[in-house]
């Protein structure tokens, strides 16, 4: 009787002790207790398979339980391969902003044997515990914010500056000198520019307006433009008057005390007037009109240039 009661009991222990070692085996585990706010923490589960057995890993997702985020994918690795047996480890890294006491899920394993049965492993959670710094309260005292640290300027922070300083002095320099010189009649190096006269560069610009042939082709507007610009341009050389910003009865009446004839003077009115009603009233000259144009601005530039002439020999 003794023996048969020392048999079951033997039994009974292996059997217990066999589920121990399942239930061990079926556990996943942290590669440590706790851990402190932002640090981060292995999660682990080992499994291994037969010859011709598979094995599929449910994944824990971003975040297994509130509070505990996982910082990637869980990653399936092989260990060892021995006597046909494989080895394998899943692992994944978490970690929690929340202090507290977390206790994840379970993971479950879909291991897939030899002789087509499939069994679901479930790999029971472990409690991860997340603590913060203590602080000792009786001896805390709180600091304000300090204010931003300020470091000395080093020279290769300064020379970018002092370049950008230096080139933009030189482009004003140059801009100024250029401004300088151009008023002199000058070029950039200081060397006197040779200008025509102004009496030759009006001749030069009718004669050719003339060439261009602009009221035969029906561009009165532009051919009295370009006659009077000339003419303009002529008597703001000649007589310093400024004829280009003036309207026709300012020039005439600046021109008044300048010893032009008064027969010529009356020639380049009627021209002016005869330019003005066609650039601005739409108003069609005859070909009379169109013919003498030029000729009279020609008249007007020659003799004012020759009476400038005998006036400078007079003095």
């Amino acid at each position: 009787m003794k023996k048969y009661l020392l048999l079951i009991l033997t039994l009974t222990l292996g059997t217990l002790l066999c589920r121990a070692q399942d239930d061990a085996a079926l556990r996943s585990r942290l590669s440590r207790d706790s851990i402190l706010i932002g640090d981060q923490i292995e999660w682990t589960l080992d499994l291994q398979l037969a010859p011709g057995e598979g094995a599929r890993i449910s994944k824990p997702g971003p975040e297994p339980v509130p509070g505990v985020e996982a910082l990637g994918d869980l990653v399936l690795d092989t260990l060892s391969t021995k006597n046909g047996l494989m080895n394998l480890r899943g692992h994944v890294t978490l970690t929690s902003f929340d202090s507290g006491s977390y206790v994840l899920p379970p993971l479950y394993v879909l291991k897939a044997r030899s002789d087509g049965t499939v069994d679901t492993l479930a790999y029971a959670g472990p409690t991860l515990a997340v603590t913060t710094i203590p602080i000792d309260t009786a001896t805390f005292q709180p600091y304000d914010i300090k204010g931003q640290i300020r470091y000395p300027l080093t020279f290769k922070e300064v020379i970018p500056w002092v370049g950008l300083a230096l080139l933009i002095a030189a482009l004003v320099w140059l801009l100024v000198r250029w401004i300088r010189l151009r008023r002199q009649h000058r070029d950039f190096f200081g060397k006197p520019v040779v200008q025509d006269p102004p009496h030759i560069v009006a001749l030069r610009s009718l004669e050719k307006t003339r060439s261009q042939k602009l009221w035969q082709n029906g561009k009165q507007k532009q051919f009295y433009t370009q006659v009077t610009d000339a003419l303009r341009q002529y008597i703001a050389d000649r007589y310093d008057v400024a004829a280009l910003e003036q309207t026709s009865a300012e020039m005439f009446r600046d021109l008044q005390d300048k010893e032009i004839e008064p027969s010529l003077m009356e020639r380049m009115k009627e021209l002016f007037t005869t330019a003005d009603f066609v650039k601005f009233a739409k108003h069609t000259a005859t070909d009379e009109e169109n013919e003498n144009a030029i000729p009279t601005a020609i008249r007007f530039v020659n003799e004012t240039y020759m009476k400038a002439i005998e006036k400078e020999e007079e003095e």
